[in-house]
C-alpha cells in the first residue's frame, strides 16, 4: 500500500516538474494551468495525472487539440522514481527530471539547475573523486571536440551524478548513458529522422542511465574486470 501511495504521489510532483520544466525562463512562470493552443485555463478534473489523459483521449476538451504524450509519460517516469530511488536520492532526481524535460526541447541545461543538482549531490552523497572523474571525462570530450560532441552541461551533470551515486553506479550511469544514446540514435536514424549531424540532446540518456544503475545497483566495471 505504501509503494502504491507513493508512486501516485510521484506522479503528482511529475505533474508538477513538467510545469516547471515548460514555463522555464517564461515570464509568467506562475499561474493556472492552460492549454497551450487555445488558452482555456484547466480545471482540477483535466490535471488528475495520466487519468485525465486517458479520459480526454489525449484531446484538449477546448479546442480538441492533441495532448502531448510527455505529460503521461513523465508522470510515470516520476511515479517509478519515487518508488525505486532511495528516498534521501528523491530531491535531485527531481532536478534531474526538469533537467530532462528542458534539455530534451531546447538541448541546453540551465546552470541554476545543474548547480543546484551538484550541490546537492555533493551535500548528500559526498563522494568527491567519482564526481571530478566523470567530470573530466566528459570535459575530455567537450574540448577535444570543440563543443560539436557532446555539451559543457553534459559534464557539469556528470559532475553531479558521480557526487551522488559515486564510483560504481556512477560510472555504471555513463556507460548504460551511451549504450542508450546510440541506440536511440541508431533508430532515429533508420526512422530517417536523424542524420550524423543531428544535435542530440545526451542528458536525458545520463539522468535514465543514473535511474537505471541506481534501482539494478550496477556496477558494471567489476563485471567487465572478468
Amino acid at each position: 500500500m505504501a509503494t502504491v501511495v507513493l508512486f501516485v504521489f510521484g506522479m503528482i510532483v511529475g505533474s508538477f516538474l513538467n510545469v516547471v520544466a515548460l514555463r522555464w525562463n517564461e515570464k509568467n512562470f506562475g499561474g493556472r494551468s492552460k492549454c497551450p493552443h487555445c488558452t482555456k485555463t484547466l480545471s482540477w478534473y483535466e490535471l488528475v495525472p495520466v487519468i485525465s489523459f486517458l479520459i480526454q483521449k489525449r484531446k484538449c476538451r477546448g479546442c480538441n487539440s492533441s495532448i502531448s504524450y510527455q505529460y503521461p509519460l513523465i508522470e510515470i517516469l516520476t511515479g517509478l522514481i519515487f518508488i525505486t530511488v532511495p528516498l534521501w536520492m528523491l530531491p535531485v532526481f527531481c532536478i534531474y527530471i526538469v533537467i530532462l524535460i528542458y534539455d530534451f526541447h531546447h538541448k541546453i541545461i540551465p546552470d541554476p539547475l545543474v548547480y543546484s543538482a551538484i550541490i546537492l549531490s555533493l551535500v548528500l552523497g559526498w563522494q568527491i573523486l567519482a564526481g571530478l572523474i566523470i567530470f573530466a571525462f566528459f570535459a575530455a570530450i567537450w574540448l577535444f571536440s570543440r563543443g560539436r560532441a557532446i555539451g559543457f552541461g553534459d559534464a557539469k551533470l556528470g559532475l553531479s551524478v558521480g557526487f551522488l551515486l559515486g564510483a560504481a553506479e556512477g560510472f555504471s550511469a555513463i556507460v548504460v548513458a551511451f549504450w542508450i544514446g546510440a541506440a536511440s540514435s541508431l533508430f532515429l536514424m533508420w526512422r530517417k529522422k536523424l542524420t550524423m549531424k543531428s544535435e542530440v540532446p545526451f542528458a536525458p540518456f545520463i539522468i535514465l542511465g543514473a535511474w537505471i544503475a541506481v534501482f539494478f545497483g550496477l556496477d558494471i566495471l567489476h563485471v567487465l574486470s572478468f
